[in-house]
């Protein structure tokens, strides 16, 4: 016993001369949790075959190829392009009208006229947005979806600051890429804003990008970004890989804490993706909700 007392006594001895003189580290606190409350959602139920609520969504329509982008698809807001598939999913179809020589492919109405209209154009597909209709203003905003496959598929959930409605042009009013992807990059999302003055152009925005390690067609996955004042952090099911300040894009000018409106689209073709595979005939995304949550009391939806 008197041993083991000494041997005891000395090692506090040692341990008092080891830390003399160091003062034990600060204890932390734990980060706050974080509090999401759902403002809104689509969640796509409906019958199959029917278009998505107009009281959420408008269109944009006809020729995409003078958009600036030279994409080769022409939106409309027909079933066969945009409808509920009765399961509570959203389906996005491209479907061919033409070869690359600018023949038309397949015997649907209307295809004649829209070529006349577009002989660029290869695909209709569809794209839609809550401009005039839903604004938001910071939180987390949402998609969980399944990409398309195929090269030459673009497939979109992005924003514009609401404030293009009144005629403050683009890349003055701000652009918000939420997921991006290229169809001969199936694993990859990009996530990207587009402001003005940005050191590396306009066009070429500020973002990252998230390697899923397989192809986000294989199966759905979240795509988000939260926001607030001065800042926007992009997520792929819930794992961060960017976030963005001011300080990131100077000298470029921070236009982001306003209300932006959101757009869903699918591309085909154009200066993002490159060529369109010639053997592709179709390329669907299939889209099972969209949701909007303040984070710990920030974020707003807007009714217009």
């Amino acid at each position: 016993m008197a041993g083991k007392k000494v041997t005891v006594s000395a090692g506090i001895a040692l341990s008092a001369i080891l830390f003399a003189g160091f003062s034990a580290p600060a204890t932390q606190a734990a980060p706050k949790p974080k509090v999401l409350k759902l403002l809104w959602s689509d969640e796509f139920t409906g019958k199959k075959g029917t278009l998505p609520n107009a009281k959420t969504w408008s269109y944009d329509l006809t020729n995409a190829f003078g958009w600036g982008n030279s994409e080769l698809e022409y939106y409309t807001q027909k079933p066969a392009n945009i409808s509920l598939d009765g399961k509570g999913k959203l389906l996005i179809t491209a479907n061919r009208i033409s070869d690359t020589s600018g023949f038309q492919v397949g015997t649907v109405a209307g295809t004649e006229k829209i070529l006349n209209a577009c002989p660029e154009c290869q695909f209709t597909s569809a794209k839609i947005k809550t401009a005039n209709k839903i604004g938001f203003f910071y939180g987390r905003l949402e998609i969980k979806m399944k990409n398309p496959s195929g090269v030459g598929s673009w497939p979109a959930f992005w924003m514009l600051g609401d404030d293009l409605l009144d005629g403050n042009p683009w890349p003055e009013c701000g652009e918000i890429d939420i997921m991006e992807a290229r169809g001969f990059m199936p694993e990859a999302a990009f996530g990207t804003i587009h402001g003005p003055n940005f050191a590396n152009g306009n066009f070429g925005g500020y973002g990252s990008t998230f390697n899923n390690g397989v192809p986000l067609s294989d199966a759905f996955h979240t795509y988000a970004i939260e926001w607030k004042k001065n800042q926007i952090d992009f997520y792929v099911d819930d794992n961060m890989y960017l976030s963005v300040t001011p300080a990131d894009i100077a000298p470029g000018r921070w236009v982001f804490n306003q209300e932006f409106f959101v757009i869903l689209n699918l591309a085909m073709g154009g200066e993002f993706t490159g060529d369109i595979d010639p053997t592709l005939n179709q390329s669907q995304m299939s889209i099972d909700y969209i949701r909007f949550y303040s984070v710990n009391g920030v974020g707003k939806l807007v009714k217009h």
